[in-house]
């Protein structure tokens, strides 16, 4: 199913109301296995971090860093993490009424705009927020992964973001991205920034503060060794960086992660 474009004035938006069983996420740990189960829900599960391989009967699919797998109810799988690069995922355990024909088993979030919307209802099911605010953000997950699902693959989009998440760490150069996308700088600039609307810089920025924000919801690492985890200087540059695009410091968003917590 993986690469189907899907005809949006064909899909029948069924009302039924969307019942959430539960939301967590998996850190990262390269021992990390599921023996093969199935469950009497769907799952949608984004792949935070690393790698794993997921067999099912028939088929073997390795999942990496963005995709975004979804196992229907009843379907037999079993997930073991990639040693070398220890898988951290999020999940979302729920049911509509509906087999969602038109979700694919496997997708890839290029923009990540999906890994921010589980990420978010991850955190409201864990704070146990009001149920109809968790139901009208799971429409916006299930609208977001339509538009996904809508648009046709772009390999060489999807090889250079790969890149750029796979090589955070390094103090990567606009030559450096422009090897990798096998031209001159100018015509990669102007390549990438009219599929993106924005430079190969900002995105590299954005995905290394989307990066810090992910190690600070779900790890207790101190700001100071979260800077340099994600390629940026230090916690002075990434909380200068983190008020510039999120309006808030890093410690503030702790604070607020905090405040959330039930008693």
């Amino acid at each position: 199913m993986e690469g189907i474009a899907i005809d949006l004035s064909k899909i029948a938006l069924k009302r039924s109301e969307p019942r959430i069983y539960g939301a967590g996420s998996v850190v990262p740990n390269p021992h990390w296995h599921m023996a093969p189960h199935f469950h009497s829900f769907h799952e949608i599960i984004v792949v935070r971090q690393g790698r794993y391989e997921v067999k099912s009967p028939g088929q073997t699919l390795s999942a990496k860093t963005g995709d975004v797998l979804f196992y229907r109810a009843g379907f037999v799988h079993e997930e073991t993490s990639d040693v070398r690069s220890p898988v951290g995922i999020d999940f979302i355990a729920f049911d509509t009424g509906d087999p969602l024909p038109w979700l694919p088993l496997r997708t890839h979030d290029s923009h990540g705009r999906v890994r921010q919307t589980v990420r978010w209802l991850v955190d409201d099911v864990r704070t146990r927020r009001a149920p109809e605010l968790q139901r009208l953000l799971f429409d916006v997950l299930l609208g977001e992964l339509r538009l996904l699902c809508a648009v046709p693959p772009d390999p060489w989009m999807e090889g250079i973001l790969s890149f750029l998440q796979k090589n955070l760490i390094r103090p990567l150069s606009l030559d450096d991205l422009a090897r990798e996308g096998k031209m001159s700088k100018f015509a990669f600039v102007r390549k990438f920034r009219r599929r993106r609307g924005r430079t190969p810089m900002e995105e590299l920025r954005l995905m290394r503060l989307d990066q810090a924000r992910t190690l600070l919801l779900t790890t207790s690492l101190p700001v100071k060794a979260i800077a340099p985890a994600v390629g940026i200087g230090d916690e002075y540059q990434l909380s200068k960086l983190f008020r510039l695009h999120f309006e808030l410091s890093p410690r503030d968003l702790r604070t607020r992660k905090t405040s959330a917590k039930p008693a």
